[in-house]
């Protein structure tokens, strides 16, 4: 899923660059979260999707 990777790539251009050590602090939680938990991520999206998209979502634009 696009927000997924998006996250996991923003953690891996945080971690190691930053001068101050909270850079890879606030990373790493992600991190995990992503390697652990991916599957119960994207089902809880695709869940949240179903229910508020036809009521409420702006159709999306190309």
């Amino acid at each position: 899923m696009d927000e997924i990777d998006l996250l996991w790539d923003l953690t891996k251009r945080i971690e190691g660059k930053t001068i101050c050590a909270l850079g890879d602090a606030a990373a790493w939680p992600v991190q995990g979260l992503i390697r652990h938990f991916r599957g119960e991520i994207e089902h809880r999206i695709l869940d949240y999707r179903k229910r508020v998209t036809p009521h409420y979502a702006a159709p999306r634009l190309r």
